[in-house]
């Protein structure tokens, strides 16, 4: 059997509440890859944008799950790199600053080539529920509903220009954001696609559709071989 293949996920709440163990992605990983063995890691950390995630890459920081600090992604030689697209925080730049937040995002593909032997899947998340948009956040209750809409809407213009980005800088993508617009489009309703403890972050079945591209794309650009030694 191959050596162990080292999956590094960085992003910021949407891949940190995924969980240390990524319980749907190793399952799909493993069902997907039968003769090999995964080393998953969680860099995401919520509340933060592209920079931190860039910074992330070459510097320790604290560790969100746990006491201490967590090494910073180059000294864990990762296999694969899953890059979330950190949109959702960039969104109270308002639309002037895409130009500026692309480039961010460019200068954080450039450090993972940099300094690390992955190879790095974009992945871009669900897009939000513009009506309903950090709805059950108690620090949002009294928020007036159509400045959370102003949000929606910027969030979802930040993850078009994430898309964007990747298709421009020809990255392998894990397109969840339109795969979950295709299933709207046909019926299944938004809600199911968001946690509605906060109305925010992915929920499981939204975890499950991320794994599931996330392989896809492995497969389709044969990001993973199991001949590796």
């Amino acid at each position: 059997m191959s050596k162990k293949k080292v999956i590094a996920c960085l992003g910021d709440s949407m891949t940190a509440f995924w969980g240390t163990e990524m319980r749907e992605l190793k399952e799909s990983l493993s069902t997907a890859f039968s003769d090999l063995e995964f080393e998953l890691l969680n860099y995401g950390v919520s509340g933060t944008r592209a920079e931190y995630g860039k910074y992330r890459i070459t510097h320790d920081y604290p560790n969100p799950f746990k006491e201490g600090n967590m090494k910073c992604l180059s000294a864990v030689s990762p296999d694969l790199v899953i890059v979330e697209s950190f949109a959702y925080n960039h969104r109270l730049d308002g639309g002037h600053q895409i130009l500026n937040y692309q480039n961010e995002l460019r200068l954080l593909v450039q450090t993972i080539n940099e300094t690390t032997p992955a190879k790095i899947i974009f992945l871009v998340t669900i897009p939000p529920d513009k009506e309903n948009f950090l709805g059950n956040i108690p620090t949002y209750n009294d928020v007036n509903v159509e400045l959370r809409r102003e949000w929606a809407e910027y969030s979802d213009r930040y993850l078009k220009a994430a898309l964007d980005f990747a298709k421009k800088e020809g990255l392998p993508l894990a397109n969840v954001y339109e795969r979950v617009q295709q299933e709207v489009n046909q019926g299944t309703p938004i809600q199911w696609f968001i946690d509605q403890n906060d109305t925010i972050h992915p929920s499981r079945y939204a975890y499950l559709i991320t794994a599931s591209e996330i392989v896809n794309t492995i497969e389709k650009y044969q990001l993973l071989t199991s001949n590796e030694k």
